[in-house]
């Protein structure tokens, strides 16, 4: 009997004993089926087969990737001052030469928007249909300051000012929030229409404490403009705030701030392009409407304290040259005493600020009509941009 038991004992352990281990099995298997624990998944690959790697994808292409940035000579033209006029800037004895890239368009926010919500930007879209043709480039400046409309005026804190013609003229304060308020409402419907026009290759910052309504200085009594409420701090801010403005409006294209020194320091300049850089990169150029190489290169010129700027943009972005005057008719306003004829300069001057890092040039109607420097133009200049 003891023996009989003894069977009954060993044959209920092993049924139990395979039970268990079925159990254990179907555990297993459920889990590997179903993806299982970390653990699991490294019992049931047994294999030697090498794990399923996904490749990486490839970052998505921007939907509206930046325009290339300017490059070459550009015709310093007219100023539009009605949008009834007939003929274009853009001309066909100019544009059409192949050793212009474009042409500089400068036309007052006055005009392009004459009241509150009336924007009739017709002029620039003559001159952008011209361009079109042949096949050249736009730089766009609204000037603003001492041609803001009048319906802006009406509505935003003013400023009085004195400029060349010894007129008073009158402005927003930058930081007036009706002022940034019009501004913001321009730059959208400019950005809307023209940012994705191919032959707007850039677009000229401005704002309203611009003594010519485009370029930085702002040639006003400081303790008067304190007495309205300045300080570099909030001139500052102002500026940057409205290049958000451009930034926003022309997602695509360059923003061009011209630089100055502004209350005999460049500070303003200088906070300016390291936003401007940090928002739009190398859309971000830089412009000096005083390019001359004595400006460049005497500590004693008051533009001299702001030249580092325009390097900097050499190398993270681009600069712009506009020469301070005409090399057909002013050549003295370069060489600094030394008699150079015209061609003389023009090499010299070119030479420097190409060897600087220039890549964009800015020149005077007569300068690019020249035969004398067109040929220069052509056999030496050219082929360096």
């Amino acid at each position: 009997m003891k023996h009989s038991h003894l069977n009954s004992k060993v044959h209920e352990d092993w049924f139990v004993n395979f039970v268990g281990a079925c159990s254990v099995l179907f555990v297993i298997l459920l889990l590997v089926g179903c993806g299982g624990s970390s653990d699991s998944a490294k019992i049931a690959d047994s294999s030697n087969n090498p794990p399923v790697v996904t490749p990486p994808q490839p970052e998505p292409e921007p939907e509206n990737p930046p325009k290339a940035i300017s490059q070459g000579i550009f015709h310093s033209a007219g100023f539009i001052r009605s949008n009834n006029e007939s003929d274009t800037i853009v001309q066909p004895n100019i544009e059409g030469q192949d050793y212009i890239s474009g042409t500089l368009i400068r036309v007052a926010w006055k005009v392009v928007n004459p009241s509150e919500g009336v924007f009739d930007f017709s002029a620039i879209e003559r001159e952008l249909a011209q361009a079109t043709i042949y096949d050249s480039n736009i730089h766009l400046a609204i000037l603003d300051s001492n041609e803001i409309p009048q319906y802006v005026l009406d509505q935003c804190e003013t400023f009085n000012f004195v400029f060349r013609d010894q007129e008073t003229h009158q402005t927003c304060l930058p930081w007036d929030q009706q002022y940034q308020g019009f501004k913001q409402a321009l730059l959208a419907k400019l950005g809307a229409q023209f940012d994705d026009h191919p032959n707007l290759s850039a677009i000229y910052f401005s704002y309203a404490a611009m003594t010519n309504g485009i370029e930085m200085h702002w040639r006003v009594d400081e303790a008067e403009y304190t007495a309205a409420g300045y300080t570099p701090e909030r001139l500052s801010t102002a500026y940057n705030d409205v290049m958000d403005m451009y930034n926003q409006a022309f997602p695509t294209t360059s923003v061009i701030m011209e630089i100055h020194e502004v209350f005999n320091s460049s500070e303003l300049a200088d906070n300016a392009f390291e936003h401007c850089y940090e928002q739009l990169g190398s859309r971000c150029g830089v412009a000096i409407w005083w390019c001359a190489s004595r400006m460049a290169t005497n500590p004693n010129e008051l533009e001299y304290k702001v030249y580092h700027i325009a390097q900097q943009a050499t190398v993270l972005s681009f600069a712009l040259c506009q020469t301070i005057g005409s090399f057909t008719t002013s050549p003295e306003r370069f060489d600094q005493g030394q008699g150079w004829t015209s061609e003389q300069t023009f090499r010299f001057e070119m030479d420097f600020f190409i060897n600087q890092g220039f890549q964009v040039f800015e020149l005077w109607s007569n300068d690019v009509q020249n035969p004398s420097l067109v040929s220069i133009i052509q056999d030496e200049i050219a082929p360096r941009l």
